[in-house]
């Protein structure tokens, strides 16, 4: 029993800092390209694990005029807009970036449909997928699967919100590695 907890101690830490090194992540010269990902919407309003990922994207669009953004996210339920709507509105008026540097993709209601959906509309070359740090190994997992050359930018969660969710992700990560595929 003891070498049991001592494996999954280990591998929770091993984990952790993992997800910890996509918030060392600098963006290289050759990316043209980076691609947001969404968060669910409760209401009108962006949650704090989306207003990370928001932030830190509008950091990189400040810092490389020549950058071009993907926003990603689709319509949660009847009542609330496409996540990617409301993540342009933010860019342009909390932000100040411009329109014209802005692609929607709104159809898409998880992670694997966030970037199977954003492939097509995304240059066959490296791009960089802005996404929380809890979330970072099982979005360049299936990035892989897909064949999308890219890097992992972390945005940082909320503590205690990024350890709920972190211990979430373990379980999504088994999830996407069974179901997540390309028909």
């Amino acid at each position: 029993m003891v070498g049991v907890v001592t494996l999954l101690v280990i591998y929770l830490v091993g984990m952790h800092l993992q997800m910890n090194q996509s918030l060392k992540q600098k963006l290289t010269p050759d990316i043209d390209y980076i691609l947001i990902l969404g968060s669910s919407l409760r209401s009108n309003h962006v949650t704090q694990t989306l207003r990370s990922r928001l932030e830190k994207g509008a950091e990189l669009l400040k810092e490389n005029p020549q950058l071009m953004v993907v926003v990603t996210g689709g319509k949660g339920s009847e009542t609330l807009p496409p996540e990617a709507h409301l993540m342009q509105k933010v860019l342009i008026e909390e932000y100040g970036i411009e329109k014209e540097r802005i692609i929607m993709e709104d159809q898409a209601h998880n992670t694997f449909e966030n970037l199977i959906l954003s492939k097509p509309l995304l240059p066959n070359h490296k791009i960089a997928i802005v996404t929380n740090e809890f979330h970072s190994i099982r979005t360049s997992f299936l990035a892989k699967r897909i064949g999308m050359d890219h890097m992992i930018i972390g945005a940082p969660s909320p503590i205690p919100k990024r350890y709920k969710w972190e211990l979430r992700e373990h379980l999504a990560i088994v999830k996407s590695w069974i179901f997540d595929r390309e028909r």
